[in-house]
C-alpha cells in the first residue's frame, strides 16, 4: 500500500517540474538555476548612480567615485581631524533619520546596531577609527563589483544591478 502513494507522488513531481522551471524563468530567475539576487534598498545600481554620478552623464568613473567617497569620508569626520570614530560613525548614521519632537533622532534599534557592526568591520585593524583607506576599502568593492565589464566605469553596460 505505501508504494502506490510514492508511485504518485514520483509522477506528480515528475509532471510539475517542468512547469515549476518555467515559472522560475519567468520570475527573473538566472538560467543557471541560482535565484535572482536582488539590491537591498539602497544598494542598487541606480541608487550608486543616484549618489555619485556628480557631473550627471549617467556613468561613474573610478576618479568621480573617489571624490565622492572622500566627501563622505569627512561627512562622518564631524570633529575634522582625519579619522572617524565609532562614536562619530554611528552619530551621522543616526543624524539622517527622522528627529522627534525632543529632537533625539528616532533611530530604529536595529538600524542602530548594524551600524555598530559595520563600523567593527570596516575598522580592519580595530584601533578603534576608521580610516579614510579602510573606508575606502569597503568602497573599491562595491564599486569593482558594479563594474562588471572592468572598464573603470558604472553605467548602463555593466550587468551587475546591486552589490
Amino acid at each position: 500500500m505505501t508504494r502506490l502513494p510514492a508511485a504518485l507522488a514520483g509522477i506528480a513531481l515528475t509532471v510539475a517540474a517542468p512547469q515549476i522551471a518555467v515559472a522560475q524563468d519567468a520570475a527573473g530567475a538566472p538560467a543557471h538555476g541560482e535565484p535572482e539576487r536582488r539590491a537591498a534598498p539602497g544598494h542598487g545600481k541606480e541608487a550608486f548612480l543616484r549618489e555619485n554620478d556628480t557631473d550627471h552623464d549617467d556613468r561613474v568613473t573610478a576618479a568621480e567615485f573617489a571624490a565622492a567617497r572622500a566627501a563622505k569620508y569627512r561627512t562622518f569626520d564631524l570633529d575634522g581631524d582625519g579619522k572617524v570614530s565609532e562614536a562619530e560613525y554611528v552619530g551621522e548614521f543616526s543624524a539622517r533619520f527622522e528627529k522627534d519632537a525632543s529632537g533625539k533622532a528616532r533611530v530604529p534599534e536595529g538600524q542602530l546596531k548594524q551600524a555598530h557592526v559595520r563600523f567593527g568591520v570596516l575598522d580592519t585593524d580595530k584601533d578603534g577609527n576608521l580610516s579614510l583607506a579602510e573606508f575606502n576599502a569597503s568602497g573599491e568593492r562595491m564599486f569593482d563589483k558594479l563594474d562588471s565589464n572592468g572598464d573603470g566605469v558604472v553605467d548602463a553596460g555593466d550587468g551587475s544591478a546591486s552589490y
